[in-house]
């Protein structure tokens, strides 16, 4: 009976413990990007890095359009 008791208790706490975790990683993993929203951002960045990364003029304009697409 002991040994049931004991089997039941570690099989209790191992669940409890990937129940636990699998809750915690789900919160904490971002939801994937939207398709429309991946379809403006990807060439996006392609485009603000050709043409000057960090200084680039078009950034307010890609910005804006980021975030109208991708709320």
């Amino acid at each position: 009976m002991r040994a049931l008791l004991a089997t039941a208790a570690i099989a209790g706490t191992l669940t409890a413990g990937a129940v636990i975790t699998g809750t915690g990683t789900a919160a904490a993993t971002p939801p994937p990007p939207s398709p429309q929203c991946a379809i403006v951002s990807y060439p996006l960045v392609f485009l603000i890095e050709a043409t000057g990364g960090a200084s680039s003029p078009l950034l307010p304009l890609a910005n804006s359009l980021q975030a109208a697409v991708c709320s």
